[in-house]
């Protein structure tokens, strides 16, 4: 299904990975027996193994992760660890969004699993069930945000343009509804939403640009916020659909 993280793996070759690897297994002795990463996913891996033991390994793994700065190097574990959690979970993404890019969707969904290892509720018990029921809802939440096709049609050429792909209906009479007010009125609910602290200027800013003056995401932001600013862009566009459909 062209699911690959591969590129995770690597990471776990790096000086960085290691030394703060080294690291944890002084600090954790449920970590000793796994004197190479290698066993320890291949441990996590194996439907038969103890849980209990993978959620005493994953418990110490987050709380070192979320505590100490120089074990930072170890997300690129987490997301190996829970590899088939995310290849689940992306199967079920591209049946219910089968438009859906399918590199954004993994870069998503890695970048809600570290969310989640950061800043999660996580408690000794069910550690590993509690991440992946987290990392669920959190997909979840954003494709329910994402426009559907009837309102914002994603060209899929890469170039991460929108345009507008719905037809109103004009009430009343038969006249052809103007564009220019479904831009009126989309530009008046943006500002009314900054007025009511829902989204930030910066939101406003990114959506008439992109939406409505059709230029590129990676033209208006820097390199370093495209991921952050994308995520946010697409709430937005979904609030907007929903209010301009009523």
């Amino acid at each position: 299904m062209g699911l690959s993280f591969s590129g995770y793996r690597k990471e776990l070759t790096t000086r960085g990975f290691r030394r703060a690897y080294e690291g944890l297994r002084i600090d954790c002795p449920a970590l000793s027996p796994f004197a190479d990463t290698q066993d320890l996913i291949a441990f996590f891996h194996d439907r038969a193994a103890d849980m209990d033991r993978k959620d005493a390994i994953l418990y110490a793994l987050i709380n070192r992760y979320r505590g100490e700065p120089r074990y930072r190097d170890i997300a690129p574990l987490f997301i190996v660890l829970f590899t088939p959690a995310l290849a689940s979970i992306y199967s079920s993404a591209r049946r219910k969004h089968p438009a859906i890019d399918r590199e954004d969707l993994i870069q998503d969904l890695c970048l809600f699993l570290l969310q989640v290892i950061r800043e999660g509720a996580i408690t000794r018990y069910k550690v590993a069930a509690r991440v992946v029921g987290e990392l669920r809802n959190r997909v979840r939440q954003s494709l329910s945000r994402m426009p559907d096709e009837e309102f914002v049609r994603i060209r899929g050429d890469g170039t991460d343009e929108f345009e507008v792909g719905r037809a109103y209906e004009c009430p009343g009479d038969a006249e052809e509804f103007p564009a220019e007010r479904i831009v009126q009125e989309a530009v008046a609910f943006l500002d009314r939403l900054v007025r009511e602290r829902k989204i930030t200027k910066e939101d406003r800013r990114v959506v008439v640009e992109t939406l409505i003056k059709g230029k590129l995401l990676k033209e208006v932001v820097a390199p370093r916020d495209y991921d952050r600013v994308k995520h946010r862009r697409l709430r937005v566009i979904g609030l907007l659909k929903e209010h301009l459909s009523k």
